[in-house]
């Protein structure tokens, strides 16, 4: 059988998006060949997210309008890979008829096996990982250990150019009560120190310049190695010793877990970027109980405090929940005041939807209706959109320094900032493409030069016209506006008037 020709779709989270790069490097090394067009391919595997239900609609959806092809082409196989995987095991296929293969976020290592299985019809291709009983403890090691393999050989990869993900601790124990990522990505395991740090070398050896340590806690880590104990600390030290490292950056962190020590790392480790991403969820304390959190507004507000307290141009980010079971209009303004107070960089907000084998889907009624879930969600983006714009404001006249991450896929500057909201007049996309076409026009900016599109040190994003060999590399730029989204900026060289 000649080798297959393999597209990927990812879904979701930055862990996700690692996943896939291991899944390519897997393949690749199995004899697999690539392909970015789906048209060209006859294998297709979606990586999948299951923390909400819309993102596990999308997925249903787009595998459901390949029933034509499928028809057509009777050999095509799809496969389903990550966290629905193993959510749904062979159920899913009640759901979806045309799925042919499924592999839990654990099993990546076995896909060129079960490809192969699939493409011969031998039977149900599927690979899940354990459950999460002692019994579970050697499969988890195995498949882990196989997996480290293929993170410490793939080569530098993936749509920017110069920066990489390495994950640092596997699988979540925190069992928030919405949450199925402890049921679908089994329990905490930390790599071990000396194998990131080997990881890290290689990727920086091939031209990364930014590394970003992913977990669904990260800053949970914990390894024993060398007869030592080592934290999140003791790899960040570690990590920014590398040769050629520029950046350094960590995510999701859990409020609970966020400590002085960690926080020091900030001011005490060159290149560690000040920013935290710390989902919040809630304001109130109420909520984050039923939530099972582990934490209060107050402690949390403690923790955004420690982080700034040692560097005051931290930025932190967050992610909220609104409509969750029983949030009374009391209890999401209390949401809206610890987001007035923690005035941070950037959320996420999402309304709630009960995610099947949770606490909270068993035990709570999903009582707050879908238009008040529509209003508080609007009303919470729309002050946070406030507070940003304030803080993307004082940037304006300052040079920043940014790593440029790639060329914008939507066009001049100021298109590449809200995919979320069409070009109409009135608009933000309009407003935004106006600005930098006004931005052009007063500096003067070269038409052969590129839309840029980077971050800085706290990860807010930058659109800047420049030459596209800056990509993969830091330079610095003049902010001269910015939007609740962006700043926009030129290089000094394109400053003049």
């Amino acid at each position: 059988m000649e080798p297959a020709r393999v597209h990927i779709t990812t879904y979701g989270c930055q862990m996700n998006q690692l996943d896939s790069e291991l899944v390519a490097q897997v393949l690749r090394s199995a004899g697999a060949h690539l392909v970015a067009d789906p048209r060209a391919a006859d294998v297709l595997l979606f990586v999948t997210c299951a923390v909400r239900a819309h993102a596990e609609n999308r997925v249903f959806s787009n595998i459901g309008k390949l029933a034509a092809r499928k028809r057509r082409e009777p050999h095509l196989v799809v496969g389903l890979l990550g966290c629905m995987a193993q959510e749904h095991g062979p159920a899913v296929r009640r759901r979806a008829p045309l799925v042919d293969l499924v592999c839990a976020p654990g099993r990546l290592a076995d896909l060129p096996d079960l490809i192969a299985q699939a493409r011969g019809r031998l039977g149900d291709a599927e690979a899940l990982d354990p459950g999460r009983d002692g019994s579970g403890a050697a499969a988890f090691a195995a498949s882990d250990a196989a997996l480290d393999e293929a993170e410490v050989r793939r080569p530098l990869c993936g749509s920017s150019p110069g920066q990489a993900y390495v994950v640092a601790i596997r699988g979540c124990d925190n069992f928030c009560s919405y949450c199925v990522v402890p049921y679908v990505r089994g329990p905490e395991r930390s790599r071990a120190p000396s194998a990131i740090l080997e990881e890290v070398r290689r990727l920086v050896g091939q031209g990364a310049r930014q590394i970003t340590l992913l977990g669904q806690a990260v800053n949970k880590y914990a390894a024993q190695e060398g007869g030592r104990r080592w934290d999140l600390a003791d790899l960040l030290h570690r990590i920014a010793e590398t040769p050629g490292l520029a950046r350094l950056a960590f995510i999701t962190n859990h409020p609970g877990a966020f400590d002085e020590r960690l926080a020091r790392v900030f001011r005490d480790v060159p290149g560690v970027c000040p920013y935290l991403h710390m989902p919040a969820q809630s304001g109130s304390d109420a909520v984050l109980e039923r939530m099972n959190r582990g934490y209060t507004h107050g402690q949390y507000l403690d923790r955004v405090a420690m982080a700034r307290a040692v560097r005051p141009d931290h930025a932190v980010a967050s992610d909220f929940i609104v409509g969750f079971p029983g949030e009374t209009e009391a209890e999401f303004e209390a949401t809206c005041d610890l987001v007035r107070r923690a005035r941070f960089s950037g959320a996420f907000v999402f309304k709630y939807s009960p995610r099947p084998g949770t606490l909270a889907a068993r035990e709570y009624p999903d009582d707050v209706p879908d238009a008040e879930k529509r209003r508080r969600n609007n009303a919470l983006l729309a002050l946070v959109e406030e507070i940003t714009a304030e803080e993307n404001k004082k940037f304006v006249g300052r040079t920043v320094r940014v790593f440029v991450e790639e060329i914008s896929p939507r066009g001049r500057q100021g298109e590449a900032l809200d995919s979320r909201r069409s070009a109409e007049p009135g608009t933000r996309s309009a407003e935004l493409t106006a600005t930098g076409s006004v931005l052009r026009s007063a500096f003067r900016v070269p038409r052969s030069e590129f839309p840029l599109r980077g971050r800085t040190p706290c990860n807010r994003i930058v659109v800047f016209d420049g030459p596209p060999s800056l990509v993969g590399t830091e330079v610095d730029v003049r902010v001269v506006d910015s939007t609740p989204l962006t700043l926009f900026a030129v290089l000094p060289e394109s400053r003049e008037r």
